[in-house]
C-alpha cells in the first residue's frame, strides 16, 4: 500500500506536469497568433499613419483570446524597442528590424502574459504542488507592408531592353517595385544568373533570360503585360513636370571651364557652373542649395567624382544640363543628400539654407539631369557611396555597379543596365497615402 501510495503520487505529478505543459503550449499558440494577427492588421496601415497602425494592431489583438481571456496590448506611443507594439523599418536585405517612425514600413507585436502584463501570467493548475503557481509566457511577431508603395526603380523607355541585369550582378529595392515600360518581348534582359529582390518585377512587354537562371525561383511577383506607368516627375507632359530650375548664365561660378579638383580642402558655393566639376582629389565640401552643373569645353565635367576624393553635399540638387554628364565613380566618401528645408542637416552645422523660392520643388531629389540632355550615367557604388533621395534621368542610359546601399531612395532613368558581382540597393521610402490590403509575415 505504501509503494501504491508513493508511486499514484508521482503520476499524479507527471500527469500533472503533461496538463501543465500542454496548457502553456496551447497558451503560447494563442498568443502567436494574436501576434501574428495584430502586426499583419497593423502592418497594412503603418505607411498611412504609425499611431493608427498600432491602434489597429491593438483592436486585433484584443478580438484574440489566449487561456480564456482577451490578448491585451499596452499602447506604446513614445515607439520604444521594448513595447507590445513597435512601428519601425524591416530590411530585407539585412534581415533586421530597427524602430522608426519615419520611414517606416513594419510592426513589431509583442503578445505577453507575464508578471507586468494586463492578463497577468498562466496559472498553472498542479503546478502549485511543486510550487510553482504560474509561467510567464511571450510570443512576437513582425510584418511588413507588400505593395501600395510604388516603384523604387523605373525604366521610361517605351521599347527595346529597358532593364538589364548581367552576371551574378543583385539589384534589391526595399519596400518598392520595379517597373520597366519597355514593351518589347525582350524588356527585362536577365543574362547569367542575376540575384533580385523587390516587392515585384512589373513589365510592360515579356523577360527574356539567357543563362541558368530560373524565373521561377524568384519568391516575388514577375508581372509580364503589365500597365505602363507614368513618369512620377512628370506624369503627363508637357504641363505637369518637374520644372528645371532657372539660373542666370550671365553668373558662371567656373568661368567657362571645368573646375577640375585633385587636391586640397574646397567649399563651393550653389549657383551655374558652365563647366561643371571633374574631382578626383581632395576633400571638396557644397553649401545647401541648386547646383546648375554643364559639361565645359570638351564636354569632359558635371557631375564627375572619382579617385579618392571625398565630396560631401548635403541638402543638395544637381541639375546636370547642356553637355554635362554623371559619372561617380570614386573610392572616397561621395555623400548627397537633397534639400530637406524642414531638416537642418548640412556638411557643416555653420551653413543654412539660401533664400531661393526654388528649393521646395526638388525636396526628394537629388539629381536631376535636363531632358535635352541624353548623355550617358555611371554610377559605381562602394561602402562609401551615400547618395539619398531621388536620383532621375529622364532620357539617359545609367549603369550601374559595384555594391552598396548608397544607390538613392528612387531610381528613375530611360534605360538601366546592372552589371558586376556587387549588390546594388535602392532603399525606397515613398509613402503612399493609401493603407495597403496586403502583408505578410517576417519574423
Amino acid at each position: 500500500m505504501l509503494w501504491v501510495v508513493i508511486f499514484l503520487l508521482l503520476i499524479i505529478l507527471v500527469v500533472g506536469l503533461g496538463l501543465d505543459g500542454a496548457k502553456a503550449f496551447l497558451v503560447a499558440h494563442q498568443l502567436q497568433n494574436a501576434a501574428d494577427a495584430a502586426a499583419l492588421a497593423g502592418a497594412c496601415v503603418v505607411k498611412l499613419d504609425p499611431n493608427d497602425a498600432r491602434q489597429t494592431a491593438i483592436a486585433v489583438a484584443l478580438k484574440n483570446f489566449a487561456d480564456g481571456n482577451a490578448v491585451e496590448l499596452v499602447d506604446n506611443p513614445g515607439n520604444s524597442p521594448d513595447g507590445d507594439v513597435v512601428v519601425g523599418w524591416y530590411s530585407r536585405m539585412l534581415k533586421k528590424f530597427v524602430p522608426a517612425l519615419s520611414p517606416r514600413n513594419a510592426v513589431k507585436v509583442v503578445a505577453r502574459r507575464t508578471e507586468a502584463s494586463p492578463g497577468g501570467p498562466v496559472p498553472l493548475n498542479f503546478g502549485p504542488v511543486a510550487g510553482v503557481d504560474d509561467v510567464d509566457i511571450t510570443r512576437y511577431a513582425i510584418a511588413m507592408t507588400y505593395g501600395g508603395t510604388g516603384a523604387g526603380v523605373i525604366a521610361l523607355s517605351p521599347e527595346g531592353v529597358g532593364l538589364k541585369i548581367n552576371g551574378t550582378a543583385g539589384l534589391f529595392v526595399n519596400d518598392g517595385l520595379i517597373q520597366v515600360n519597355s514593351e518589347d518581348d525582350n524588356g527585362v534582359n536577365l543574362i547569367g544568373t542575376p540575384d533580385i529582390w523587390a516587392e515585384a518585377l512589373n513589365v510592360c512587354g515579356d523577360i527574356g533570360s539567357t543563362g541558368g537562371i530560373d524565373l521561377d525561383s524568384f519568391d516575388f511577383p514577375l508581372d509580364n503585360q503589365a500597365p505602363y506607368m507614368p513618369d512620377p516627375f512628370c506624369p503627363d507632359p508637357p504641363g505637369n513636370c518637374l520644372p528645371p530650375p532657372t539660373w542666370n548664365p550671365g553668373i558662371d561660378l567656373s568661368g567657362g571651364e571645368t573646375m577640375k579638383i585633385t587636391k586640397g580642402v574646397h567649399l563651393l558655393e550653389p549657383g551655374y557652373y558652365s563647366g561643371g566639376f571633374s574631382i578626383t582629389g581632395g576633400d571638396v565640401t557644397l553649401k545647401p542649395g541648386i547646383y546648375v552643373l554643364g559639361g565645359g569645353p570638351k564636354g569632359k565635367g558635371g557631375l564627375v567624382v572619382g579617385g579618392n576624393a571625398n565630396l560631401c553635399a548635403k541638402g543638395v540638387v544637381f541639375y546636370v544640363t547642356e553637355n554635362g554628364k554623371v559619372d561617380l565613380a570614386g573610392s572616397g566618401i561621395i555623400r548627397v543628400t537633397p534639400p530637406k528645408l524642414d531638416v537642418p542637416d548640412f556638411c557643416d552645422p555653420g551653413f543654412s539654407y539660401p533664400a531661393d523660392p526654388q528649393l521646395a520643388t526638388y525636396e526628394s531629389v537629388s539629381i536631376f539631369q535636363d531632358r535635352a540632355n541624353t548623355n550617358d550615367t555611371r554610377i559605381v557604388g562602394t561602402s562609401l557611396l551615400e547618395l539619398e533621395g531621388a536620383l532621375y534621368f529622364p532620357r539617359n542610359h545609367v549603369d550601374l555597379t559595384g555594391t552598396g546601399d548608397g544607390f538613392g531612395n528612387q531610381l528613375v532613368a530611360w534605360t538601366i543596365e546592372v552589371s558586376g558581382t556587387g549588390d546594388i540597393v535602392i532603399n525606397y521610402r515613398g509613402d503612399d497615402p493609401k493603407p495597403s490590403n496586403k502583408s505578410f509575415l517576417i519574423e
